[in-house]
């Protein structure tokens, strides 16, 4: 048990499961061609024990975990990524859906080196997730002692959100 008194402990906990309501809300409403009223409370209600089932399972895994508030930043390279992997996910199934391909290639992201361990995990959390936002990405393992992503990679070439995560 951490040394925090039972207050801060309790905001801490609320702040954290906020972050993750919030995540999974946004990731939900990204995922609609369309948003009404329905979607939105379905939306906002769902995500509430999803934050929670995702602050049980850092907690179970005892995880600790350091977001860095500049990797907010990494949202402007997601919305781009997601536009131009989208055309570009588009644009090679229409070019080659006669032709016999690879599905993808498997592609390893370096995390950078000498950052403490809650902020390693944190990054290698947080990038999972951003990175598997995309149509063309999926995070497919995370190797923490290398300090590595590795992408199943549907399109040819890195993403500027890839460079983001890289820095």
């Amino acid at each position: 048990m951490s040394g925090k008194p039972p207050a801060h402990r309790q905001l801490a906990v609320a702040a954290e499961v906020l972050w993750w309501w919030a995540a999974a809300c946004g990731v939900w409403l990204l995922t609609l061609s369309s948003v009404n009223a329905a979607e939105l409370v379905v939306a906002l209600a769902c995500a509430l024990p999803c934050g929670l089932a995702a602050w049980a399972a850092r907690v179970a895994l005892g995880g600790q975990w350091r977001p860095r508030p500049r990797w907010v930043w990494w949202l402007a390279p997601l919305v781009v990524s997601v536009f131009s992997d989208s055309i570009r996910v588009l644009g090679l199934a229409l070019r080659r859906r006669d032709v016999e391909r690879e599905a993808g290639r498997l592609v390893d992201v370096p995390l950078p080196e000498g950052e403490a361990e809650d902020v390693a995990s944190g990054r290698a959390a947080v990038a999972t997730l951003v990175m598997s936002s995309t149509p063309g990405t999926l995070v497919v393992q995370g190797d923490p002692e290398r300090r590595v992503l590795t992408l199943h990679a549907l399109v040819p070439g890195g993403s500027a959100l890839e460079r983001a995560v890289r820095r």
